[in-house]
């Protein structure tokens, strides 16, 4: 499995598919023997035409009917039914094979053949996804190769044996196999529920326009079509005419399709590639032509059948083969919308039409004796007419394609992933060298990004070309694509380059001190001695990688890395990549702490392919900020997977690791999958902080996706399922007791919030044992609070959770469910007087409970709590942050505290936990959690205006925005009032997310204190954390979408 690239957890469901597959295709091929011998043995042959079009009316009516009847069901179960119809329908058509059931048998085996492979292919696809499947399914498809061959080799010998007329037995067993298999994939389904959308398309658009090039795809596909339906029917004649018995004609046929599907797995895998590879698109649009128009040529001068077979085994092998590949290519220029909408239509209305338009053709001219039956060799002269039209259409289809990729290069739409041998297409490497040959400096830049995975010998000449001539920037991408190939950047090329003029030089003497030039050190050491800080420390590092104790290069250095400049620090370090080892061990020390995260950044991209122990842990601290997270990750990947567990394991249970390092390491857990960091990440599941919850149940997820867990590690999780639960009632109790108090704004705020964390976590934890659930998809079922889309969430509980869990997590999902009394029923000692929950709220470690509780108290004067807390409990960091108001904090200190943390002077009016509650009221931050919040508050600053104070004037430069706490704010407009604000209003938000001037002038009216909000601060908030950037997204999208509605309401 190894050599066909096909990971351990795939294996199983992989080789499922494979004899899956294998069982359809023989059960086709088995079916299509007897359905072809019986009817040119046993009906009137002249109506084999009348069978082509049958078929394609038929095929049109069943489709329709089956996506109706199959629309949104289980795809086993439909497999399941169709084949029990199948099996039941052959079986019946075996017993009555006389008379009219003799042609119904030729239809229904064609509608049997379709829909079993068309459901195979959907029944693929949810198993699994794109990028797996361009690893895996060529070895699926592979099965109907073999099974080509071994059910084509066997039926000559079970014909013999029990006679033709029982084959169709063979061909149900095989269905009955198929279906068998189908079921035991299961499991291995991952299925997205989705639900019926208005298309985004208006009626014109989806209209699909045909512009020349789709045209010529059309007509390849239909000439394809059509010559094939007249070689079948030629090739079934003569075949009926060499084999008028049965027995014999079924043999025949059966060793036809052992050598075809033979022939066709040699060219899958030996030939394409090579066709395409060495001669291009051209070559691969005319091969199958070729062939025909040579088998037909042949059958139209001595019209025997061994010339029709020629014809006919080429139409099969180069159809399913090259052709099929050639197909493929030749949608990859097409913008990928354009291409849902008229692949379908090509590959199926007029691919249809046309095999039913030569059934038409060769049924006239047989039944008015044009063509007689014994003279069918003659209808070759539409085959080659046909494929003269076809060899025309072929080389303008290659036209058409260098100019649609061309078009698609430059509008940034090719994706050369979609399909096996675009790489390596002499097209396509023509058009990207015309690419970069192009004046646009964008399109170079675009090719040179295309360039990045491929061998560049193809456009060593255009390389060379640029990097001589082209821009600094692109100069620079062309070195960064060819820096350890100096077959393409030739050493002498690359010195030439630097000189103390040259903007590339610093990039240049990077390069070519890693190629370890020996020229350099005499090109670049007058550069030591000018006054070019970046040239000047390229130079020395350059030299430095040749001889590492070289004195003045050291001495240059040192200076540069004693900078307070992180730009220039940065720079420095940047040199140092790929040769981090010359970097003094204190220097990297100080740099992973440094202030700057740019330099922290620059310092982990230097450190990436070593792997010193003493660095590990300042790596690991630099896992707790969002602008550090990637470089330290890449830099952790380095190390001993047994090693990062141990380091990690101390840090997740540090009294003194912050809750920021703790959601950084759980981010990267899973990627470090082991029992033993399963093991690590289920012990802290009884954390009481639910961020630290929601980051292990992300960890297991991810691992759980590539990693089996141990069936004892999921029943460990099942009890701590049990106590996340107990939660969740538990918030639906405290909620219950002060959802009616407005003073509750924060501790309502944070019970919502709360359990928003808390059903996610139920439900990633539950579902760990069926790893290909899209768990993610169900959770945004949950929060969009849609009552089409619950159902199905509340399914898969039903289905997955065990009976213990299931009873206690339905209801917290279902909105009908009475949480309070569903809590009194599985957790009788829950229910407590709210006071009792308050208290503990305060005595828990989560600093963040403990203020919002004891300020609700003191708000609400419950004193008789606050006598019963123990103090000692509580963090003492609450009480120095301005959390509280003068008049709070100095009650707590006099009765509580015993004058430990008084007052500071000059204390603001109003605190951190009331500024809170101000910005909640702003539609701007009202979905931002008041934990994520307080932090916004914490840089919000207090103005007190007087009576007509100006605020700002139209056109200024927007740089904050206002929250009116008290007072009156007047917004004018072109000399006039057009608003007058008051409290709880906002003016200005907009300023934070871009820095327009102001459209109007605003000044007080009175006395009035407001909230000011700076963009600077703002932008560093967001920055560091992702949840108020979230938020702020969701609020912008939530105001589009309202915006949207109106315009189309005005519309109507």
């Amino acid at each position: 499995m190894a050599i066909i690239n096909i990971k351990s957890e795939e294996r199983k469901p992989a080789a499922l598919l494979f004899f899956m597959f294998f069982a359809i295709v023989s059960a086709t091929i088995t079916g299509a023997s007897v359905r072809d011998a019986v009817f040119l043995t046993q009906f009137d042959k002249s109506y084999l035409p009348v069978m082509f079009i049958a078929i394609a009316l038929v095929m049109a009516g069943i489709i329709f009917i089956y996506k109706k009847l199959t629309a949104g069901q289980d795809q086993v179960f439909i497999i399941t039914i169709s084949g029990s119809l199948f099996s039941l329908s052959l079986f019946f058509l075996q017993s009555n094979l006389t008379g009219l059931f003799i042609p119904l048998l030729y239809i229904w085996m064609e509608v049997v053949t379709v829909l079993s492979i068309f459901q195979f292919w959907i029944l693929a696809g949810e198993i699994f996804n794109a990028r797996q499947a361009k690893r895996i399914f060529t070895m699926v498809g592979a099965g109907g190769s073999f099974a080509g061959m071994g059910a084509g080799y066997g039926i000559k010998p079970f014909v013999a044996a029990f006679g033709s007329e029982n084959l169709l037995f063979l061909t149900i067993i095989f269905i009955g196999l198929s279906v068998a298999l189908a079921q035991m994939l299961r499991p291995y389904r991952s299925v997205i529920p989705t639900k019926n959308i208005a298309s985004p398309y208006t009626k014109d658009e989806t209209a699909t326009q045909f512009e020349p090039y789709l045209k010529s795809i059309a007509l390849l596909i239909g000439l394809a079509a059509f010559i094939s339906k007249i070689v079948d029917y030629q090739f079934k004649m003569m075949a009926a005419s060499a084999y008028p018995d049965q027995n014999d004609l079924v043999s025949f046929f059966g060793t036809y399709y052992m050598s075809t599907r033979a022939a066709t797995l040699i060219m899958q895998f030996f030939v394409t590639g090579f066709i395409l590879t060495r001669f291009g698109i051209l070559a691969g649009l005319l091969v199958l032509p070729i062939m025909l128009a040579v088998g037909s040529a042949g059958f139209l001068a001595v019209g025997t059948l061994t010339a029709v077979f020629i014809a006919k085994f080429s139409d099969q092998v180069f159809k399913f083969s090259t052709n099929n590949a050639v197909q493929e290519i030749l949608w990859l220029p097409v913008a990928p919308e354009k291409k849902k909408r008229a692949k379908p239509m090509i590959d199926g209305t007029i691919r249809s039409g046309l095999e039913g338009l030569a059934g038409i053709l060769i049924f006239a001219l047989v039944s008015f004796k044009l063509v007689p039956e014994d003279k069918t060799h003659w209808l070759s002269v539409f085959v080659i007419l046909g494929v003269i039209f076809w060899l025309w259409n072929s080389f303008r289809l290659k036209d058409g394609y260098v100019n649609s990729l061309m078009k698609a290069i430059e509008n940034r739409q090719l994706n050369l992933d979609d399909v096996e041998f675009d790489i390596n297409d002499s097209h396509i490497v023509e058009t990207l060298d015309k690419t970069l040959r192009d004046e646009d400096e964008l399109k170079q830049l675009f090719a040179l990004d295309l360039l990045g995975t491929l061998p560049l010998h193809p456009w060593k000449k255009s390389l060379q070309s640029l990097f001589k001539f082209g821009s600094t920037q692109i100069k620079r991408a062309v070195l960064e694509l060819a820096w350890h190939q100096p077959d393409i950047i030739s050493d002498e090329l690359l010195l030439e380059s630097i000189t103390d003029e040259s903007d590339l030089a610093p990039f240049a003497i990077s390069c070519a001190g890693d190629r370890m030039i020996p020229a350099l050190q005499e090109k670049v050491s007058p550069f030591l001695r000018i006054d070019t800080p970046t040239l000047a420390a390229a130079s020395a590092v350059g030299i430095l990688k040749q001889e590492p104790d070289h004195h003045n290069s050291k001495q240059i250095i040192g200076q540069l890395l004693e900078s307070d400049d992180p730009a220039r620090l940065c720079t420095t370090i940047g040199f140092f990549l790929q040769s981090g080892h010359l970097l003094a061990k204190e220097s990297v020390l100080r740099f992973l702490d440094h202030p700057s995260y740019q330099v922290r950044n620059e310092i982990l991209a230097v450190l990436d392919p070593h792997h010193d122990v003493d660095f590990l842990d300042p790596i690991i601290k630099t896992l707790a900020y969002a602008t550090t997270f990637d470089h330290a990750n890449a830099a952790l990947n380095h190390y001993d997977p047994s090693l990062i567990l141990d380091r990690f394991t101390y840090f997740l249970f540090a009294t003194d690791s912050s809750i920021h390092l703790k959601l950084g390491i759980l981010k990267t857990a899973h990627e470090f999958s082991s029992d033993d960091m399963v093991e690590l990440l289920s012990s802290g599941l009884d954390d009481p902080d639910l961020l630290i919850l929601n980051g292990i149940s992300n960890a297991l997820v991810k691992i759980s996706k590539s990693h089996e867990i141990d069936k004892t590690v999921l029943d460990s999780i099942e009890t701590h399922i049990e106590s996340i639960s107990r939660r969740a009632y538990q918030l639906y109790q405290i909620r219950n007791g002060v959802q009616d108090d407005p003073k509750a704004v924060l501790i309502l705020d944070h019970i919502e919030s709360d359990l928003n964390k808390v059903i996610p976590i139920l439900l990633k934890l539950g579902t760990l044992k069926n790893s290909n659930i899209p768990i993610e998809t169900y959770i945004r079922y949950v929060k969009s609070h849609d009552p089409e889309l619950l159902p199905i969430v509340l399914e898969l509980v039903d289905s997955t959770f065990s009976p213990e869990n299931r009873k206690r997590t339905l209801p917290l999902i279902d909105p009908d469910g009475d949480k309070l009394q569903t809590g009194k029923i599985l957790f009788p000692d829950l229910f407590i007087h709210p006071d009792e929950y308050l208290q503990q709220w305060i005595e828990n470690p989560q600093a963040w409970k403990t203020a919002i509780s004891i300020h609700y108290l003191l708000k609400t004067e419950n004193m008789a709590v606050l006598n019963d807390v123990n103090w000692i409990k509580v963090p003492e960091s609450i009480f120095t942050r301005d959390l509280f108001n003068e008049t709070e904090q100095d009650y707590l200190n006099r009765n509580f505290l015993n004058n430990a943390f008084p007052n500071q002077e000059n204390q603001p009016m109003y605190s951190i936990l009331e500024k809170t509650i101000i910005l909640k009221s702003v539609d701007l931050f009202h979905q931002i959690p008041g934990d994520v919040l307080t932090q916004i508050a914490q840089i919000a600053e207090e103005i007190r205006c007087e009576n007509n104070h100006e605020i700002f004037k139209e056109g200024d430069h927007g740089d904050s925005m206002f929250v009116i706490i008290s007072g009156k704010v007047d917004v004018i407009q072109n000399g006039h009032s057009i608003t007058q604000l008051e409290k709880g209003s906002c003016i200005g938000e907009m300023a934070l997310l871009d820095q327009d001037p102001r459209s109007a002038d605003a000044s007080t009216l009175e006395e009035s204190v407001l909230l000011k909000v700076h963009q600077e601060g703002f932008y560093a908030l967001m920055a560091s954390n992702p949840e108020i950037m979230r938020q702020i997204v969701k609020m912008l999208t939530r105001r589009v979408r309202e915006m949207n509605e109106k315009l189309t309401d005005a519309r109507r």
